[in-house]
């Protein structure tokens, strides 16, 4: 009994270290733009495209880690575990970032100039995001300060790429399903930035950047992006009857509800920050695998 009660005790700060390593080093955040690209070639009816979600997984990877450096303020207040673990290890996280992109850049450039094109859209949205700029006449130095925008420019800058980059790779005009999946993405990360936006709203205010529950608190803020998920959810699985397969309004129907359902949890749970944060972001990760084994029962028509 003394042997098992020791090795439970290595374990579990084992799997904490783990744990910690994938979610605050952005892996996990990879793994999520993993499952949307995944999700986007489906939903367009395109074949799976493995160079689209390697480029993806590398600039996620490039962008957050360098991101975790210009908000070190926000989060010493905000994530202070976080905060620790990119403190600790900021040098090999730079390094890494900066190879991840060098990498990104290369095979998007490989794959022609549109998709190059595309593959620049997170870093320059993060640059404008998160670097000082502009002059403080205008009366913010970040476009993160300027309330709305900071998440919309989030959630532009995460659902145009991985809408955009199979349909260029396969050489392809963008068409209405590439519209469907890119609003699809953009409500849903809009929905997640601003959730998050709630549980920092202490750090954000400290630092000087107004966001929407620094404006309207959680109260209002939770009952706006319920109306906005419910109505523009519903509208995009009407729409969702002209993308091919069945599957696809099954999975824009969940996407919605998985949305309300953190949404609803929010009081409950939205202080346990790193078990929060897997649910959230684990939103397209769970619905890749659901689209997945979906797809085993009752393949996709041929393109």
């Amino acid at each position: 009994m003394f042997g098992f009660a020791d090795r439970t005790d290595l374990v579990q700060p084992a799997c904490r270290v783990i744990v910690h390593l994938i979610v605050y080093s952005s892996l996990y955040t990879s793994a999520m733009m993993a499952a949307m690209v995944y999700i986007s070639c489906l939903l367009q009816g395109l074949p799976f495209d493995p160079v689209a979600t390697a480029i993806m997984m590398l600039v996620v990877f490039a962008v957050y880690n360098l991101n975790r450096k210009t908000d070190e303020d926000e989060d010493a207040i905000n994530h202070t575990e976080r905060y620790t673990f990119t403190k600790n290890y900021e040098s090999i996280l730079f390094r890494s970032a900066i190879s991840a992109y060098a990498v990104a850049f290369c095979l998007s450039a490989l794959q022609g100039f549109g998709s190059l094109l595309v593959t620049i859209i997170p870093l320059a949205a993060g640059i404008v995001y998160s670097v000082p700029l502009f002059p403080a006449r205008l009366g913010f130095r970040r476009l993160k300060e300027v309330p709305v925008v900071k998440s919309l420019i989030v959630a532009f800058s995460w659902a145009v790429p991985p809408a955009l980059l199979p349909v260029c790779h396969a050489a392809l005009p963008p068409g209405t399903a590439t519209g469907i999946v890119g609003v699809f993405f953009f409500v849903q990360i809009f929905t997640n930035t601003v959730v998050f936006d709630i549980r920092d709203v202490e750090g954000d205010a400290t630092s000087g950047v107004r966001t929407i529950p620094t404006i309207l608190g959680a109260r209002r803020t939770l009952l706006l992006l319920t109306g906005m998920n419910i109505s523009i959810g519903a509208a995009l699985v009407l729409a969702g009857r002209s993308l091919p397969g069945f599957c696809s309004v099954l999975l824009l129907a969940a996407g919605v509800i998985y949305a309300q359902g953190y949404l609803l949890c929010f009081q409950r749970f939205g202080t346990e920050k790193l078990l929060f944060e897997l649910f959230t972001d684990g939103e397209f990760i769970v619905l890749a695998v659901a689209l997945y084994l979906l797809t085993l029962a009752v393949p996709y028509p041929p393109i």
